[in-house]
């Protein structure tokens, strides 16, 4: 096996670097499915490396090597700015929080933070490497294409699951309540959301009944309630002008075909999942979950007020627990078990850094918005402003409609895909630089070459 994926690697140092950073997030699905998760492919004294490590590593290292020969920096000033700050922010919560916790807290955070910006570095690193249009666009395929390939996960494993036919994670088999996820794991939900919304947006229903059907098989409420409000943000900021007289002109002979698709998938998928989501309320599961959300929220509350000016460093809150007596609660033992978060990025960022931490949280998030605004209004590929339109509405849907996880975090996938796509828009906007159209212009639906 080591032996291909060195072949792979290979192969990757001589393929353009931007198209290796924006397949980053299907080299994390294909180390999930394949090669298991984590699987170690170098081992260095104490540190081990995974496939995407060394891609990473290799791609850094090309992209640093031609900052040096062009002498040239692609930057978005501002939004570099807000993650400056963010970050500096958390640095400084991470090394006061040595006061109160010790060193350990303090080097764990810290520890923590650096993989954070490794996975970051992506955005920067993909926005240098972008030269030319068509790679822009090449790039916004490979992330709709690594959207569909999740989408598609989602339904073979609902049709083959019986079979023993599973790509990545399917929970409640054994007792007739499955849940699947897939390789993401419990954020393929809010991960599907950004194709819904893309689709939405290109006014192309066959993808939003597939990336639809595959939030309804993840069985989360939170994942349901997020869908629920990206579509009012969808009909704030999405919806053209003539877009939808357009859509009924062209495609009203598909209505009745979608009608009779949905009254089989009600039939079928619906009526599986309709049992799955009434046992889970029946049954008590959903106040077993939400028991042990409050668990956390009150924890969370509890390190909040003894720490709120500076919280207890970045990604502190699992190490911080035991100073709680939290151990009845978690099994802080475990490697994961201390993992446990605030589940709400609000009250994390409240934790990892205190009320400056949220502020420099809130300061980052309007940045990355803003950034996608003015790529979509440089832009005139009509893929690229669609991708860019959808990414703005689905950033809002994940701070007003995710409140049941956290996605600021190392490893987060949902984080990995937000930093393809604001390198993307770094890169756009330095192509682009003249503003062409307005940003959320009121003209007829623009035709997707590839959507």
């Amino acid at each position: 096996m080591n032996a291909v994926i060195l072949l792979i690697l290979i192969g990757s140092f001589f393929c353009p670097p931007c198209y290796i950073a924006a397949a980053l997030p299907a080299f994390w699905l294909i180390q999930a499915v394949i090669l298991g998760n984590p699987y170690v492919f170098i081992a260095v004294g104490p540190v081990d490396f995974t496939l995407v490590d060394v891609v990473l590593i290799s791609l850094f290292a090309k992209t640093g090597l031609s900052m040096i020969l062009r002498r040239e920096i692609v930057a978005d000033r501002s939004l570099y700015l807000a993650a400056a700050i963010f970050l500096g922010v958390q640095f400084l919560a991470s090394l006061a929080s040595v006061v109160q916790f010790g060193n350990l807290q303090m080097s764990r955070s810290i520890t923590s933070l650096a993989r954070f910006i490794a996975e970051l570095a992506i955005a920067p690193v993909l926005a240098q490497a972008i030269k030319t249009m068509p790679q822009a666009r090449r790039c916004a395929q490979i992330m709709v294409v690594t959207l569909l390939a999740l989408g598609f996960i989602q339904f073979i494993n609902f049709f083959g699951a019986s079979r023993g036919i599973i790509i990545g994670e399917v929970q409640g088999i054994e007792r007739g309540e499955q849940r699947y996820f897939g390789p993401v794991g419990d954020s393929v939900g809010f991960v599907l959301l950004l194709g819904y919304i893309f689709y939405l947006c290109a006014w192309k229903p066959g993808g939003v009944f597939l990336f639809g059907g595959g939030i309804v098989l993840t069985a989360g409420i939170g994942a349901m309630f997020g869908t629920g409000v990206a579509t009012i943000l969808f009909l704030i900021f999405g919806i053209q002008g003539d877009a939808m007289k357009t859509f009924t002109r062209k495609y009203l002979w598909v209505l009745p075909m979608l009608l009779f698709c949905v009254a089989v998938a009600s039939a079928t998928v619906g009526q599986t999942m309709a049992k799955t989501l009434i046992d889970r309320f029946t049954h008590g599961k959903i106040g077993k979950s939400a028991e042990l959300r409050m668990v956390s929220t009150r924890f969370a509350a509890r390190v909040i007020l003894d720490n709120p000016v500076f919280g207890v460093g970045f990604m502190g809150f699992a190490n911080a627990l035991p100073s709680y007596g939290a151990r009845q609660y978690f099994d802080l033992a475990k490697a994961d078990g201390g993992r446990a978060n605030a589940n709400n990025q609000f009250l994390q960022s409240l934790c990892d850094a205190g009320m400056i931490g949220l502020f420099a949280t809130g300061i980052f998030i309007t940045a990355m918005a803003s950034s996608f605004l003015r790529a979509e209004t440089r832009s005139d590929d009509p893929l690229l402003r669609t991708l860019f339109r959808s990414s703005f509405i689905w950033l809002l849907a994940l701070v007003f409609g995710d409140q049941a996880a956290v996605w600021l975090i190392p490893s987060s996938y949902i984080a990995r895909i937000l930093w393809v796509l604001l390198g993307l828009a770094i890169a756009v906007q330095r192509l682009a630089p003249q503003p062409n159209a307005p940003a959320f212009s009121r003209e007829k639906p623009p035709e997707l070459a590839f959507a």
